[in-house]
């Protein structure tokens, strides 16, 4: 900080410059409440969509395993070839509380047994539902994906909110208070030696 003139002047500019400094602490530590408020209630949510999509995917290769053992390897991958798709995934760019979060959308994954490209008299039960099950993994997957980055955006967020309070606490304020000292300081210094050369004059 470059060293601000021992005037009046000076002084009401350093300490303009403090408030304005205490002011922004306020506001960022107020910015860092709300985003922090909005972390843990996402956190619970994404917690609970792990959890769902860890047992669909434990329920989906139990399912697996079966239709292996009554269909066979070779069998399930004649099946899965032609049931083969792209599945159109979207991600698009929003604000949340001022903060840039990519937004996931994507159709609807789980299919009626008959679309999956080979007539439904090849597929055993134990094949449509492990089919149907992995399916359902992918969209629980899909569904919970905006709020993953969205989570993960606003860790950066607060991170660096974080730090520009650090910054304004440690250093800038802590800076201009001790030069807004050192004025005031000088100028009283001043003043007294102002009083002692009218004193001198007088007499």
């Amino acid at each position: 900080m470059e060293r601000i003139a021992t005037t009046r002047m000076g002084l009401m500019e350093v300490r303009a410059r403090l408030s304005i400094a205490r002011q922004g602490a306020k506001l960022l530590r107020g910015k860092r409440e709300v985003l922090a408020a909005e972390f843990f209630r996402l956190m619970n949510e994404v917690v609970e969509a792990r959890t769902r999509l860890d047992e669909r995917l434990a329920a989906a290769a139990g399912a697996l395993t079966l239709a292996r053992c009554a269909d066979g390897p070779a069998w399930l991958e004649s099946l899965a070839l032609p049931a083969r798709r792209d599945v159109a995934v979207a991600v698009e760019e929003g604000q949340v509380w001022g903060v840039a979060v990519p937004k996931v959308t994507a159709p609807p994954v789980t299919r009626a047994p008959e679309t999956r490209g080979t007539p439904l008299g090849d597929w055993s039960a134990m094949a449509i539902e492990a089919a149907r099950l992995h399916e359902e993994a992918l969209e629980v997957l899909l569904g919970f994906a905006t709020r993953e980055l969205h989570l993960k955006r606003l860790g950066e967020e607060i991170q660096e909110t974080s730090r520009r309070i650090n910054a304004l606490e440690q250093l800038v304020l802590p800076r201009l208070g001790s030069e807004a000292a050192r004025i005031a300081l000088a100028l009283e210094e001043q003043g007294r030696e102002d009083v002692v050369r009218l004193r001198r004059g007088r007499g």
